[in-house]
C-alpha cells in the first residue's frame, strides 16, 4: 500500500510540474537563428574580415530565418542597442545583438543575427556594455531603421543580466 501511495504521489507531482516546465523558454544560440548552410558560409567569411580600417569589407547579409522558431518562447544572450525610450528615458525598444559593438562594428551582423526587442512596460535604461538574457516570444518579422536591419522581433517578457 505504501509503495502504491508513493508512486501515485510522485506521478501526481510530475504531472503538476509538467505545465510549469513546458513554459520555460527554450535557450537559443545565435547561429540557430539562421539556416545551417548560411551559418557555415557566414562563419567562414567572418574569419577573413580585415579589422585594420583600411578596407571596408563587403557585409554578409541574410534575412533567411528558421520558420520553426516563429512564435516560440525563447531565451537568448546578447548586448542591447537602445532604439526607443519613453518620455522619462526608460528603454522601450532595442536591438539585441550577439556581440558588443555589433551595430557599429564593420561589418555588422546579418539581419538574421539581430533581434528587435519590444518591452510592454518600459524599464530603466541598461548599461550597453553588459550582456543580458532576453526572454519572450520570438517572431519572424523584418525591421529596418538607421541603426540596423533585423529579421526577427521579440515580445520581451524579461531582460536580465547575463
Amino acid at each position: 500500500m505504501r509503495m502504491t501511495h508513493l508512486v501515485l504521489m510522485t506521478t501526481l507531482a510530475l504531472l503538476l510540474a509538467a505545465p510549469a516546465l513546458a513554459d520555460d523558454p527554450r535557450e537559443l544560440e545565435w547561429l540557430e537563428l539562421m539556416p545551417a548552410e548560411e551559418a557555415e558560409t557566414w562563419l567562414a567569411e567572418s574569419g577573413q574580415v580585415d579589422h585594420s580600417g583600411f578596407e571596408a569589407p563587403e557585409p554578409f547579409q541574410s534575412y533567411s530565418t528558421v520558420g520553426d522558431l516563429d512564435g516560440e518562447n525563447v531565451r537568448i544572450p546578447g548586448f542591447v542597442v537602445p532604439v526607443e525610450t519613453d518620455g522619462n528615458g526608460k528603454l522601450k525598444e532595442f536591438f539585441l545583438v550577439p556581440y558588443f559593438g555589433a551595430c557599429i562594428h564593420v561589418p555588422p551582423p546579418p539581419a538574421n543575427q539581430i533581434i528587435y526587442g519590444r518591452l510592454e512596460e518600459p524599464i530603466p535604461m541598461v548599461n550597453i556594455w553588459d550582456a543580458f538574457w532576453m526572454e519572450g516570444t520570438l517572431n519572424i518579422e523584418d525591421i529596418s531603421n538607421n541603426t540596423a536591419d533585423a529579421a526577427y522581433t521579440m515580445d520581451v517578457d524579461r531582460l536580465v543580466l547575463y
